[in-house]
């Protein structure tokens, strides 16, 4: 029964810091630079943060029930009609954010690598697998990851020590040029994309948690690990590139990697950075879409959700395609729309959840007292 899993704090602290780098690592440091130009690491480093202090509020949220799933306690606290409109729209944002995280690999394999591949076919490759994983399973698909981990830390290190003869420190200087309001506005995206998404983990923590008082601190964990590392790939992406480059390339920390060239033994390894980032992004992928599979058979009191894989997989593989129409649209879209889009769900559903919880509680203690 898919439904009743338990995953080990350990595999929960990878499976966040994998998703927390996910798509962050290329496609982020490129709007940073062009918000904040050479103090988009600053934002990185403010943002990551702030996601401290969300963590904080998911983990309050999360310890409110702790044998419910997000989807539930949204039912629980809202009422049952309520809390399944909060749902439906939930699942709207998780399934269209699975499409999209789909349409960036594809995109970003279709650019670089396989330009005369129609972007469909990559889609429907990548897809397959992502169904494949949510049919498997969490349990199955935090194993393999767990198999992951220490290579794509090793592949990390090395790309990361190979290109710091590359940088040069003037690229970053002088700090707070233009003050501090572009660094706010780089912040605030950097949030969107990395702050506010983990609210998915509430989907599985800590109720699929098997030891919840580490489940907390892996949580932590994961997030800082995942926002140091990213805070050190800004940082050599404007150190080597400057925040010029950076801003106008659309995938910054690849073109980077072609730059190592270690004693003319060790170059061209642009592949590793590609690696990291599809098995980050797939995991990110394999989230979303697990997400929003478990809350629609919720939405409809259906235990397993397994049967709905494969049409909502389709569904997916058709809204990427179509998802955004030029790759500019989608630059846009990230920039200007989405943090409003992720907060509604990273921000506002947490807080109200929580005050009304906390709510409930005082009058039903009130109430009693008075008996």
């Amino acid at each position: 029964m898919p439904g009743s899993f338990k995953i080990s704090s350990h595999q929960l602290m990878i499976l966040i810091l994998l998703y927390s780098v996910g798509t962050v690592i290329l496609h982020t440091p490129s709007p940073l630079a062009g918000f904040a130009k050479q103090d988009a690491w600053l934002a990185a480093l403010f943002g990551t943060g702030i996601a401290l202090i969300f963590v904080w509020l998911y983990i309050r949220v999360g310890n409110l029930y702790p044998d419910l799933a997000l989807d539930q306690i949204n039912e629980k606290v809202f009422g049952k009609l309520v809390g399944k409109l909060i749902n439906l729209t939930f699942f709207i944002w998780s399934f269209s954010t699975s499409s999209e995280t789909i349409y960036y690999v594809g995109n970003f394999i279709e650019t670089f690598w396989m330009p005369d591949t129609p972007l469909l076919a990559l889609n429907i490759l990548l897809a397959a697998v992502v169904i494949f994983t949510v049919r498997l399973g969490l349990e199955a698909f935090t194993r393999t990851l767990e198999i992951f981990f220490i290579p794509v830390l090793l592949l990390l290190t090395v790309f990361l020590i190979s290109i710091i003869p590359e940088s040069n420190i003037q690229n970053i200087q002088p700090v707070f040029e233009d003050g501090a309001k572009p660094v706010i506005r780089a912040t605030l995206f950097y949030v969107s994309v990395f702050t506010l998404s983990p609210v998915m983990f509430l989907m599985i923590f800590p109720s699929k948690v098997s030891e919840r008082k580490k489940g907390g601190k892996a949580f932590y964990i994961g997030t800082l690990i995942g926002g140091i590392i990213l805070i050190l790939v800004i940082m050599l992406d404007i150190l080597v590139l400057g925040p010029d480059t950076t801003a106008r390339n659309i995938a910054p920390s690849y073109t980077m990697a072609k730059k190592i060239n270690v004693g003319n033994f060790l170059m061209r390894i642009e592949a590793i950075i590609a690696t990291i980032w599809i098995i980050t992004t797939y995991t990110r992928a394999v989230m979303y879409f697990y997400v929003s599979v478990v809350v629609f058979s919720n939405i409809f009191n259906i235990k397993d959700y397994r049967p709905f894989t494969t049409a909502l997989g389709m569904i997916m593989v058709f809204y990427s395609s179509i998802v955004f129409p030029t790759v500019p649209s989608s630059g846009e879209f990230n920039k200007n729309i989405w943090l409003f889009y992720a907060a509604t769900y990273g921000l506002v559903m947490p807080l109200l959840l929580f005050i009304t919880a906390k709510l409930k509680n005082l009058i039903k203690k009130h109430h009693h007292s008075q008996q």
